[in-house]
Formats: C-alpha cells, sequence, structure tokens
C-alpha cells in the first residue's frame, strides 16, 4: 500500500515567524533612524498579539471512558477467576468454581459476553507479566474483584476446615471477604500479583462475640502471617464462650488473663479502666505486650504512694520479682517516717521491711532501705539508722596494754546513745507481727554487729557535722587516739 503524503500550510507558525521579521525590521530602522521605524516596530507587535490572544484558545482532545463489561460479564470473570488450573483452557462441559461463592457450575458454550473479555493464562507467564498491569485490569472495570477481596496468601498452610472458619469470622467480623481455599492457589500463580491487605488496618465499628476455638483459630492464622500487633488496635474480654472482641480506645492496654492471681487482683482493683484482662487463652500471651516483669514495673512506674492498700498490694507481688524493680519502688520515697509515739507510718515501715528483707541481694536491700527510713522519737527530734550507736561497750580502750580510754558517754552528749533503745522497740515490734526473723531484722537495721572503733569514730564525725560543732577535749582525744593507735 502506497502512503500519501500532504503538505498543510501552518498558518500560526506564519503570524508567529512573520510577525518576528516585521518586528527584527523595526528594530534595525530605530537603529537606522529610518522614516517608517515606529510604524515597522507597532505593526510587528500588534500581529504577534493578535497571534498570542488567538493560541490562547486550544482544543485537546478527550477520550471517554467505554462501558466494555457488562454486569453479566463481570460475573463470568469473577467465576473465570475460580479456575485455578495454570496454564489450562477450560474446555466445554468442565466445571469452573467462583472464588467468591464457592460455587461450582458447568461451561456449556462460549456466549457474546464472554467474547468481550477473556483471560488467557496460557503461553510464556514472563511475556503476561510484561502485558498485563493492575492499570489494565483498571482499564477493563474488573480490577474491583481483586479489591474487594481480602487475599492472604499465607493462609493457604490452613486446612480446609480452619480456612472455612476463618473466612466466616473475617465476614461476620471484620466484613472481610476471603476468597475460597481453591482458588488460593491460582490466585496465588495469577500473572499480575494481587495487592495484600495490611493486618494492622482491619478495624470494626462495634463489639461481637467470639468463641475460645474461635480465638485460638486467630491466633494461629496471625501466627502465620507473623501478625503480633493486634491488640494496638482491638480488645479481647470475657472467658469461654462469652469472649468479646471491640475497638481499642486510647488509654486500654491489654493485658495476659493468664497472670498469676494476686498481679490480676492488683489489675481489677486499681487499673480497671485501663489495663483489660484477656481471656485465659495460651496462645494470646504471645500476642500481649504488657506482660509479666513488663506489667509489674507497669505498676511500679504508675503507683500512688500515698495509698497504702495499693502499696501493700504491689509490695507482694514484688516478693517474687526481680531486684532491680523493687529498687524502682524504693527510690520513688524520699523518706518514710514512722513515729514511735502514735506509731503513725508503721504500715509503710512494715511493708518496705518486707521488700527490702526479699532482696536476692541482701546488702542492696539494706542499702536503699536505711536511705529512707527515719523515726520521729518526739516532737523534735528524728533520727536515721546512722544517727544508732551500737558500741559494745561503754568504754574504749587505746594502747598496747590498753592504758588509754574514752567513755562513751563523753563522746555522745546529746542523747544519741539512747537511740539504739527506738530501733530495738521497732524491731521487736516487727517480731511480734510476724515479719521476719530477729536475727533478719538486726542485719536490716544494721545492728547484726555491733560497732568497731572504726564505726564509733565515723559516726561522732558524722554528728560533729551534722550539728556544726567542734569536737569537746574528751571527742578531741579521742579522734586523736584512733589515729595514733588504730
Amino acid at each position: 500500500m502506497k502512503t500519501v503524503v500532504k503538505k498543510k500550510l501552518d498558518i500560526f507558525n506564519l503570524f508567529y515567524s512573520g510577525a518576528a521579521v516585521v518586528i527584527l525590521i523595526g528594530v534595525i530602522a530605530k537603529l537606522l533612524e529610518w522614516p517608517a521605524q515606529d510604524i515597522l516596530i507597532t505593526l510587528g507587535l500588534t500581529i504577534e498579539a493578535i497571534v498570542f490572544g488567538v493560541s490562547a484558545i486550544k482544543f485537546v482532545e478527550v477520550t471517554e471512558k467505554q462501558e466494555v463489561a457488562t454486569e453479566a460479564t463481570l460475573s463470568k470473570v469473577a467465576e473465570g477467576l475460580g479456575n485455578i488450573a495454570s496454564n489450562a483452557k477450560v474446555a466445554e462441559g468442565e466445571t469452573y468454581i467462583n472464588i467468591q461463592t464457592n460455587e461450582s457450575s458447568a461451561i456449556n458454550s462460549e456466549t457474546e459476553d464472554t467474547k468481550n473479555i477473556k483471560i488467557d493464562i496460557n503461553g510464556d507467564v514472563s511475556q503476561k507479566n510484561a502485558t498485563h498491569s493492575l492499570w489494565q485490569l483498571e482499564q477493563m472495570d474488573i480490577l474491583s474483584l481483586a479489591k474487594d477481596l481480602f487475599f492472604q496468601p499465607a493462609w493457604d498452610k490452613l486446612s480446609s476446615d480452619e480456612y472455612a472458619q476463618i473466612s466466616q469470622i473475617f465476614k461476620r467480623v471484620f466484613e472481610k471477604k476471603l476468597p475460597n481455599k481453591e482458588a488460593l492457589p491460582f490466585l496465588i500463580q495469577f500473572p499480575v500479583k494481587l495487592p495484600v491487605p495490611e493486618m494492622g488496618k482491619l478495624s470494626i465499628e462495634k463489639a461481637h462475640e467470639l468463641n475460645t476455638s474461635e480465638v485460638e483459630l486467630l491466633c494461629k492464622a496471625f501466627s502465620i502471617l507473623n501478625f503480633n500487633t493486634f491488640f494496638d488496635n482491638f480488645i479481647l474480654s470475657g472467658q469461654g464462650e462469652s469472649i468479646e472482641i471491640r475497638p481499642r480506645k486510647s488509654k486500654e492496654l491489654q493485658v495476659f488473663g493468664g497472670e498469676d492471681e494476686n498481679v490480676l487482683k492488683h489489675i481489677q482493683t486499681y487499673y480497671a479502666k485501663d489495663l483489660i484482662i484477656s481471656p485465659n487463652i495460651e496462645c494470646l500471651a504471645g500476642l500481649v505486650k504488657l506482660k509479666n516483669e513488663h506489667l509489674v514495673e507497669y505498676f511500679v512506674q504508675n503507683i500512688d504512694i500515698k495509698k497504702e492498700a495499693e502499696l501493700v498490694s504491689l509490695t507482694n507481688i514484688l516478693a517474687s520479682q526481680s531486684d532491680e524493680l523493687k529498687k524502682k519502688l524504693l527510690i520513688k520515697f524520699k523518706k518514710v517516717r514512722y513515729n514511735v509515739n502514735n506509731e503513725n507510718g508503721y504500715s509503710y515501715l512494715k511493708n518496705l521491711v518486707q521488700m527490702a528483707l526479699s532482696f536476692a541481694d541482701a546488702t542492696l536491700g539494706q542499702q536503699y532501705f536505711n536511705k529512707i527510713i527515719e523515726v520521729q522519737v518526739d516532737e523534735n527530734k528524728i533520727i536515721g539508722l546512722d544517727d544508732v550507736i551500737n558500741c559494745y561497750s561503754d568504754t574504749i580502750y587505746f594502747g598496747p596494754k590498753n592504758e588509754y580510754s574514752v567513755s562513751l558517754n563523753e563522746l555522745f552528749v546529746n542523747g544519741e546513745l539512747n537511740n539504739l533503745n527506738y530501733i530495738n522497740t521497732i524491731i521487736d515490734k516487727l517480731i511480734t507481727d510476724n515479719v521476719s526473723t530477729k536475727s533478719k531484722l538486726l542485719e536490716l537495721f544494721n545492728l547484726k554487729e555491733q560497732d568497731s572503733k572504726k564505726d564509733v569514730f565515723n559516726k561522732l564525725n558524722y554528728h560533729l557535722t551534722k550539728s556544726n560543732n567542734a569536737p569537746s577535749g574528751s571527742q578531741l582525744a579521742f579522734i586523736l587516739l584512733y589515729k595514733q593507735y588504730s
């Protein structure tokens, strides 16, 4: 066939170029001062203005989208996707499976509608990948079929019964439609890669009922997908056949229903609004983030230490926890004061004693306990454990033959020697209340061993610094003798 080429004058190009020529001539005329210089420039600019004005009106081609597929055609395409035999033709008389309804039917002959759109899965797959695209499917008005499906290829590992049950759960609870199990192999091998929806974008509008077996199946399905953020959006509560799933509120956190009884009781008493206990189903433990030591740490961080009942409950929980968690609670207290006259603060003292004694590292527990405990002995006097003198004798001797001596009454002149009696009274009360044995309590209050000369020397310096007084003659003599003979 011979191609005939016709030439056509471009009117706009003629005006553009012609006006430019006139303007250039006008410029030359202006430079050379020709008589017609102003006329030529004016004429050229006028032509250009007309050309620009006319060129502002432009028509563009708009392609109207045509409906190429009828409702019946789309239905047949959806049914055709049910053929899971990859690289095979559907012959007359064979059956196919609808991937959305799971109904089987027979193909008798090619109808007028099926002639409009066909998806051929035979031939070179690499060529299909190159020529087929989601954009092309969208132009064919059949992409919506894939968009409507909640397609999770990994769930092909589920048995047929499990998959059928998970399909019902997702349709009832999440309003998502899964393709039937028989269609999964075809969809996985489909030349066009179908979009896999994000599990994290699942949502529900209201509460729904589940039973234990359904929850266990959800756990299995989530495990296959390595999906472990389910409780970021949802809350499970209840037990047995009365399990409820609902959207999570902003401040709510899910906790595992298999925690220790005292932990669950603590939650129900003090955190019922924010911490929601899950059903005690073992598979849920892997999905719950706030559990075990992290849950107890949450209690420590959020405790109101002014509430004695909450402190008592938490102390019982911490008894079996790590020293690090116990330390985090103890450092929340600046000081805990016990009044020996009216016994105010005894409940706090008792619980802190129990916690300090539960430390695996007894020295660490004693260290933190001694920092926060103080005893009010009268209206004007408050002492700490560093103020207690527990010396083995009323007199301290120095020298090779003990020829030098200093009386404790001359060293501690502000009643410090009476402080030991107050602490012994507290220990006796704790023993009466079966808090612990005397030996452990003496060790905790740093009274297990009597003060050595070094201890007396350190406590004397401590009291001199605390009272901001210069040492007396006896005190100075003790200091000199200690440095000379110790």
